[in-house]
């Protein structure tokens, strides 16, 4: 039975998250759409200082400095500012905002958005797919390279790339929806959902050895 339970809600993801997909493309039609522009996430703009970084927070949620957590990556070497939302779609529920900070330039270079866990404790799972679909559409409303471009990707048995995209300058959005199986017993207990802005996906500014260190 708990196979069959497992098997049941993946498939209820993955067809709520199809069908979502095809009310997406008829709603399309053949209108001509918009480039799209990967620059951040609302005021927080790729390549600001930590300083401004933190000003665009507060302007955005009202969130002030003592309320923000800072942290380093231990391997990357990054630094990660993080807050707690409580609501950015209708019905989302909480979500975790996570501002990443370059190794090198000390700038903005990344930001992820996370809904489930651990963003909140029991994440319904309904709800996040339906966010999954929200934000699915409407991010399909733009025009992207058709290089890297993916809808409802299956990556393993427990991730769906639900999209992703790359503006004219390389700059990314990724979607991606992931339900561990875990217990069995509390299948969709840990289901998550992060939306990332990317500035350079492929040349990320994180620490690396250099040839020649050792």
């Amino acid at each position: 039975m708990t196979k069959h339970r497992h098997l049941f809600l993946f498939l209820f993801i993955y067809f709520a998250l199809l069908s979502g997909m095809v009310q997406a493309k008829t709603d399309d039609g053949t209108a001509t759409l918009k480039q799209a522009k990967i620059e951040g996430f609302r005021s927080a703009q790729f390549g600001m200082k930590e300083r401004d970084v933190m000003k665009a927070i507060f302007q955005d949620f009202k969130v002030n400095r003592k309320q923000v957590s800072r942290f380093e990556h231990p391997s990357e070497k990054t630094v990660s500012l993080g807050i707690n939302v409580k609501k950015l779609l209708p019905n989302s529920g909480p979500a975790k905002v996570f501002y990443i900070l370059g190794h090198k330039t000390k700038r903005l270079i990344h930001v992820n958005i996370i809904w489930g866990k651990p963003a909140t404790p029991k994440p319904d799972a309904e709800n996040v797919v339906a966010t999954a679909n929200q934000l699915r559409n409407h991010l399909s409303q733009k025009s992207y390279q058709k290089e890297g471009l993916a809808l409802n990707a299956q990556l393993s048995e427990d991730i769906i790339l639900v999209f992703q995209g790359l503006d004219n300058k390389g700059r990314a959005v990724k979607l991606v929806l992931v339900n561990p199986k875990g217990d069995p017993k509390k299948v969709g207990e840990n289901i998550s959902l992060t939306l990332s802005y990317i500035e350079k996906p492929n040349k990320p500014d994180v620490f690396r050895i250099k040839d020649g260190d050792f």
